[in-house]
């Protein structure tokens, strides 16, 4: 029996949903997976306000589909849907239809009003790739007509810029307009002073989801760096550069940017299924709709149950739980088994404020500055480990750490030493050494009998192992297991000892061989052949610690005149190749 499964845009949980199912249904060709989404990318959402602020261009927030699917059974479609027959079980766009078993809807959101007028007419939203660029556009503009101008009111009103909205997205659009506008004053030669930027929140405090003592962290570096935070005070309506308060203040700004809520997009609320007043669709402990149990509801479309009574807030771990979960669940129906409650497990936030300055609460921690920066990137490449799998793991994480060290911020600039690749070609001497040291290494045990005569690992023999200097637990490892088996070890050392000199002189898996390098320096270390560092000549560490951090350094080095170059994309287009079924499974979707 055939399983058409469809997933309706192509979020954080639209990709967590499509992974999971490839990973669950392999075994299952009768089962197919269709992505569909209206751009042939996935947008990394939460670092829009990088680009809207000039930090990083729109591309690094672009990651092609295909390259996250193209070796797995999941087909993706770049299509615009507008209607879907849930009795028929029919999706329709303008040129094409879709048949499905099982749907998962996961079309997104888009910012909320909260019933405030002009919002269209008068505000940037930031919640797109094409929201992003606007707002980055006309900030220019706004900086190049105020150096232009002689008119003092025009000039205040091009200098001023207003966030509405104190939450995730209001705040690190903030501190995106901090930096961005300081270099802005330095480039066209206008005061600091002159450049006013607001922060409007209606609640009594910014960041509401955080403790006290991260949000008055986050206020007073606000604060400090001259934005006017204004807690308690809703915008009661906007006009043309102008917001009026609920208490009939009105405030001048060029630019007014929206931030203030989010609500499911259109389509999900046009959709006939049952929506809560977020036009957010209704779903059971299983994600199923009310309406449909064959069409589950994931992410921003799904009002789904959370503790006391609540709705799951908006956050890149929720929707990535509710895909995976929906995505489990009808596997659980093609499989015969039990479906299983979601069980929402939230780490966790972290801000940004600038390139400069973050807080976080991560897993019962709270954090400030570079510590809370760290974790902010450190999760930004775990999702792009996520995403990328083995096959593209180790070029999406490169990607982004270039991407940030092309610009400014203390973590940046660490990144910036880590991803330098203009002085690779000097690492080719080092792995060639490095290599040379270790094939003559291998070549004398080889001549001293290491492969045949297991007398050279036992304990008390003169080539023991065991050093005057050796690691306690490593002893003790060594007597437990290893000297059981000296000549298996004895032909495993040797071998591995030929195999990384090769594998580095000729840069055929450098990464393995450097890794291994590395290995055996530790593990030398531990076995204490040399003293750790010398208490009678201070500052003399043992020479293994150089080899060691050499070692580490030759990681990724064999694409510089080495085999790397030619054999890693060869294997990674037969290991990863796509699957020859999957055109077919696609027409199995497509309604004739």
């Amino acid at each position: 029996m055939s399983n058409n499964i469809i997933i309706l845009g192509a979020g954080y949980g639209g990709v967590t949903a499509a992974q999971t199912l490839h990973k669950k249904l392999k075994k299952y060709p009768d089962s197919t997976i269709t992505l569909i989404d209206k751009n042939s990318y996935h947008t990394l959402l939460t670092e829009l306000h990088e680009v809207a602020g000039n930090r990083i261009e729109e591309d690094a927030l672009k990651v092609d589909l295909e390259r996250i699917f193209s070796s797995t059974r999941v087909n993706i479609v770049q299509d615009k849907i507008n209607d879907i027959d849930f009795e028929n079980q029919i999706l329709s766009s303008a040129d094409h239809q879709y048949t499905y078993d099982y749907l998962i809807m996961g079309a997104g959101s888009k910012p909320s009003h909260c019933g405030v007028e002009n919002v269209n007419e008068h505000a940037f939203t930031l919640w797109s790739m094409d929201d992003s660029m606007n707002i980055k556009k006309h900030i220019e503009n706004c900086m190049q007509e105020a150096r232009m101008t002689d008119d003092p009111v025009k000039r205040k009103e091009l200098l001023s810029f207003a966030v509405a909205g104190g939450g995730f997205t209001g705040v690190e659009m903030v501190g995106e307009l901090i930096d961005w506008l300081d270099d802005f004053s330095k480039k066209y030669n206008i005061s600091r002073d002159e450049i006013e930027i607001y922060n409007f929140e209606g609640l009594d405090k910014i960041l509401p989801s955080l403790s006290d003592e991260m949000v008055d962290k986050a206020m007073n570096y606000m604060r400090d760096n001259g934005v006017n935070v204004k807690t308690g005070e809703f915008v009661d309506r906007l006009e043309e550069n102008k917001l009026i308060l609920n208490d009939g203040k009105e405030i001048k700004a060029g630019t007014i940017i929206w931030t203030c809520g989010v609500q499911a997009a259109d389509f999900a609320a046009n959709s006939g299924l049952a929506t809560d007043r977020a036009n957010r669709i209704k779903v059971n402990k299983y994600l199923q709709t009310e309406d449909y149990s064959n069409v589950y509801a994931i992410g921003d479309n799904a009002a789904a149950p959370w503790k006391d009574d609540q709705i799951l807030p908006a956050l890149v771990e929720s929707a990535q739980q509710t895909g995976e979960c929906a995505a489990e669940n009808i596997v659980a129906e093609i499989k015969g088994g039990s479906k299983k409650e979601l069980d929402p497990n939230l780490h966790g936030v972290m801000v940004s404020v600038g390139s400069r300055y973050a807080v976080a609460e991560v897993m019962g921690l709270s954090l400030s500055g570079i510590p809370a920066m760290f974790m902010k990137h450190s999760v930004n490449m775990f999702y792009r480990f996520e995403i990328g799998g083995i096959k593209e793991t180790y070029s999406l994480i490169t990607e982004y750490m270039k991407e940030q060290a092309s610009h400014k911020g203390l973590l940046a600039q660490l990144f910036g030493f880590v991803s330098e690749t203009s002085r690779s070609l000097w690492l080719v001497l080092l792995r060639v050494f490095v290599g040379i040291m270790w094939l003559y290494e291998g070549y004398t045990k080889v001549r001293d009998g290491w492969l045949w005569s297991g007398d050279y690992l036992v304990s008390g023999a003169s080539a023991s192992p065991i050093g005057d200097y050796a690691v306690g637990w490593y002893v003790w490892l060594n007597e437990a297991i290893i000297f059981k088996y000296p000549l298996f070890f004895q032909i495993v050392v040797t071998l591995s000892m030929i195999g990384i000199g090769i594998s580095l002189i000729f840069g055929l898996f450098a990464t393995l061989g450097a890794l291994g390098s590395a290995g055996f320096s530790v593990n030398f270390l531990l076995a204490g052949q040399y003293a750790h560092w010398s208490s009678d000549w201070p500052g003399h560490f043992s020479p293994l610690f150089w080899f060691l951090f050499g070692s580490i350094a030759l990681i990724g080095s064999g694409r510089s005149f080495g085999l790397d170059y030619y054999v890693l994309p060869w294997l990674k287009s037969k290991i990863w190749s796509r699957p020859k079924n999957k055109d077919q499974d696609l027409r199995k979707v497509i309604k004739k």
